[in-house]
């Protein structure tokens, strides 16, 4: 949801009530068995009110009270819990506060609010229940640890300086322009958050439950708090005493003042110590007016006349809340995984019930990992950063998609999962790799309303400046192949550090020139030019034009397609699985790899380098005939000498991205005089379908059956081979079969097309070899010819540096090989289906199968 109107709507909500649990739900209440509101319970003693006035040391408190009109609320009948600190405390924090306050009478009207109602909770909890949540299923024990109060979006609203608003240096602004518009005002009326600032209770059953460990208790608060079994702390203060039962509800008297907490963006950028990385988030950040109903509602709250009053967001990604468009409908595709500045922050929608998001944020909170900013200039100077200055001059200049990675490495969803010490060892960054967060660089921890702030002096860069995802996270160049890695959710597997990617990739520029396999079987195929327009919503379209594939020629433009992300996604998930070479280095001085896909690419003139060395995907092969140059290399290897992660090397392509052809297996069997009694012989097998599923169409009209979305190798016997089979009777010839059908022999006709099929099947092997590739030792292969045992019958090959051996069994001294003519080995295929029976429709692959066709010297026959 993006709008302003929605995010008013969601603050109004907030304000409209003051959000708590059912009073119904009695186990978490100190009033099972009377109506408070009428009724006081016998023996429960004075109300709230009537206990502060009478003990003599509250003096302060009562003042709050009386100043707010609280008075009559908390001296009668009622349900309220209240966090009090007496006068001692108030005396310790006048002496030293961050309001600079020096004496009660020094307190605004809004401090006052702050005071009192951020430590009011609008029902009536005993300590050992604030840990409980209640919900369809019943209560909860030791799941929460943040709460709402008493108090409302009015309490704590800012008059900033313009001058003192993000972004407004013109170095920062080419950066974040959402506040330019306030450069003629002085200052903006700017609430931090249109929600409400909830309390954070570390308390019994929750630190239990959740595997906390006192220590890590101790390690949040900066080691100022010993906690022993059973206490309880609230907003980063020790409850002294607790469980004061009086008429109304409870009292539970804390240590010191308690303030409600800042959110962990106030916190990152009120700190000096953070001050750089605050920087960078505020990049993010966007002021989004709050409608004329608050606006108006505030002018009668602080008696002033202000023509408009903001919130600042920041524009981020979470489920459910995507923030992406700023308050003048400009989209924005740079995004934090969290809005930091988000009070009430949750990531479990399981929890929200209509407009109440209550539960969802009693369950837990994120944390984020702060570099010191000296942490971050060393990170720049000499760090893993060092890489981005290089390319872009200045930290100024390093543009907000690569800024977002490294935000979003320390951005991490869930407190109570991963976010105290003891759990520190689970930390992943983004490759699902162990994070190693190191306990002793942390300089400082701030526990915040909606998160844990770790002040780190070392900073944890992003795997993908180091992996081979790194082109496409600095070069605009790729913004395609990049949002389609994002999309597929392919981040993670291509930043794993424990594999060898070679990674080529198109630029946009490449992706103008597509041919969508998946047209292939339409009377006039279809070439895509892909374009990124990060105005848009959907920003990746497609302009489609008819394509000649016999001249290569593009024809008239047939359309475009607009604002169908899954359809783009799914198209460029294919692109990108044809251009990932796994685990292998196509440097090694072979010439086919196959990709993720299970498609083969030829690479040649490694030793060129820059527009020299070659790649074909079986498009460039088999169809046009023209092999693509790399025209930029980068290394993303690992190099222990110089300290360096990394995990492959990226080719960049700027002319046309890799294809796959339009052959099919049936297709290049048929194309070639030397494999037409083979063709013979699969024509009579039946092994092929046009149809899958009832729902799916053959894009080359006849599939084999037999593949599954794989790759495999046909080995095809010469016509003299086969013809010799026949001779001897062991194979029917298709003379023999078509005589049987006219004779309408049915039963034998049926005996003769299973021999051929199990003999078709027995020289279809799953993988692909192709000569060229990395040798392989003598292996047993599955072919696709079941056996009487009920198991597919094996063969065992041999891939050599020139040719192929294959035998029948392990004893085979006479073993078949590839017959080494030019045009008659590694020839490739590829059979497409599309979800879809009339051809016509087709815009994307539903599933796919590669192989490759080997011409041999002599039958396999069991």
């Amino acid at each position: 949801m993006t709008s302003s109107k929605f995010l008013l709507m969601m603050g109004w909500r907030r304000l409209s009530f003051a959000v708590a649990l059912s009073a119904c739900m009695m186990c978490f209440t100190s009033c099972d068995k009377y109506d408070l509101d009428k009724t006081d319970p016998e023996g429960w003693g004075a109300s709230i009110y009537s206990y502060l006035a009478e003990d003599g040391h509250y003096t302060n408190t009562i003042r709050l009270i009386e100043d707010l009109g609280q008075k009559e609320v908390l001296a009668k009948t009622g349900s309220k819990t209240l966090f009090v600190a007496d006068d001692d405390a108030f005396a310790r924090f006048f002496s030293n506060n961050k309001w600079g306050v020096s004496r009660y009478e020094q307190l605004s009207e809004s401090q006052k609010k702050l005071l009192l109602y951020g430590s009011m909770i609008n029902n009536s909890y005993q300590i050992n229940t604030l840990s409980s949540v209640g919900g369809d299923q019943g209560i909860i024990e030791g799941a929460c640890v943040r709460r709402s109060t008493a108090s409302t979006i009015y309490d704590s609203v800012q008059v900033v300086k313009v001058e003192d608003l993000p972004s407004m240096r013109p170095e920062d602004r080419k950066n974040n322009s959402c506040w330019a518009k306030f450069g003629d005002r002085k200052s903006v009326v700017l609430m931090n958050d249109l929600t409400t600032v909830p309390m954070v209770h570390f308390v019994e059953d929750f630190i239990a439950n959740n595997h906390f460990l006192n220590s890590d208790i101790n390690f949040l608060f900066n080691g100022k708090i010993d906690r022993k079994p059973g206490d309880a702390i609230v907003n980063g203060v020790n409850v002294g005493k607790m469980n004061i039962k009086c008429s109304n509800g409870f009292i539970h008297k804390l240590d010191e003042v308690a303030l409600p907490l800042d959110n962990m963006a106030q916190l990152i950028a009120n700190n000096p110590e953070t001050s750089e990385f605050s920087k960078l988030l505020e990049r993010f950040s966007a002021p989004y007016y709050v409608g004329k109903e608050i606006t108006d509602r505030y002018n009668l709250f602080y008696n002033t006349n202000v023509d408009s009053v903001f919130q600042k967001r920041y524009f981020s990604l979470q489920a459910r809340h995507e923030l992406n468009t700023d308050d003048d409908n400009k989209v924005h595709q740079d995004l934090l995984e969290f809005d930091p500045g988000w009070n009430r922050y949750y990531i479990n929608d399981e929890y929200v019930s209509g407009s109440d998001d209550e539960l969802a944020v009693n369950r837990d909170m994120a944390f984020i990992l702060a570099p010191t900013n000296e942490a971050l200039a060393e990170y720049w100077k000499n760090g893993a950063g060092r890489i981005l200055i290089d390319q872009y001059g200045t930290v100024e200049n390093i543009p907000n998609d690569v800024v977002k990675e490294l935000i979003n490495n320390n951005f991490k969803v869930s407190f109570r999962s991963k976010g105290v010490q003891s759990k520190f060892p689970t930390i992943l960054n983004d490759a699902n790799d162990p994070m190693d967060v190191d306990p002793s660089k942390v300089k400082e921890v701030m526990v915040g309303c909606n998160g844990t702030v770790y002040v780190m002096n070392s900073i944890y860069s992003p795997t993908a400046f180091v992996s081979v995802k790194y082109p496409t996270v600095v070069n605009k160049t790729m913004k395609l192949i990049n949002w389609a890695i994002d999309q597929n959710q392919y981040t993670v597997y291509l930043n794993s550090l424990n594999a060898y990617y070679s990674f080529f990739i198109p630029t946009n520029k490449a992706m103008l020139e597509y041919v969508n396999p998946a047209t292939y079987g339409k009377m006039q195929p279809e070439l895509y030019r892909f374009h990124y327009d990060e105005t848009m919503n959907n920003p990746v379209w497609a302009s489609v034009f008819a394509y000649n594939m016999e001249t290569h020629e593009v024809g008239d433009s047939i359309g475009e397609i607009r604002n169908q992300p899954e359809l783009m996604k799914q198209i460029l998930k294919d692109v990108l699985d044809n251009c990932i070479v796994v685990n292998k280095n196509v440097e090694d001085g072979h010439e086919y790899y196959l990709t993720k896909a299970g498609t083969a690419l030829r690479v040649r003139n490694v030793k060129a380098g820059v527009n020299g060395m070659t790649v074909e995907g079986s498009f460039q092969v088999n169809d046009s005939k023209k092999p693509l140059y790399v025209t930029e290399i980068y290394d993303q290897s690992a190099n222990p000498a110089l300290n360096k992660a990394g995990n492959g090397k990226c080719y960049i392509l700027d002319s046309k991205p890799i294809m796959t052809t339009k052959k099919s297996v049936m297709e290049i069997l048929g194309e070639h005089e030397e494999m037409s009694e083979m063709f013979k012989l699969f024509y009579l097998s039946g092994i092929y379908e046009s149809i899958r599923n009832k729902t799916q169409a053959a894009v080359s009209g006849a599939n084999i059956s037999v593949f599954n979305s794989y790759h495999y190798t046909v080995y095809v016997p010469t016509n003299e081979a086969i013809k010799e089979l026949q001779a001897q009777g062991k194979l029917p010839t298709y003379e023999q079969v078509q005589q049987e059908q006219a004779n309408g022999n049915t039963e034998v006709v049926e005996q003769m097309q299973q021999r051929i099929a199990d003999f078709v099947r027995l020289h279809i092997q799953d993988n692909a070899m192709f000569i060229g590739a990395n040798p392989i030792e003598r292996e047993k292969y599955e072919t696709a010819c079941l056996g009487s045992n009920g198991k597919f019958e094996r063969i065992y090959v041999t891939l050599g540096d020139d040719n192929i051996s294959i035998q029948i069994n392990a004893d085979d001294k006479n073993p078949a090989k590839v017959v080494k003519k030019e045009g008659l080995y590694n020839l490739q295929a590829r059979e497409y289906f599309v979800p879809d029976l009339f051809l016509e429709k087709a815009q994307r692959v539903a599933t796919s199968s590669s192989a490759v066709v080997h011409l041999i010297d002599k039958a396999l026959y069991k």
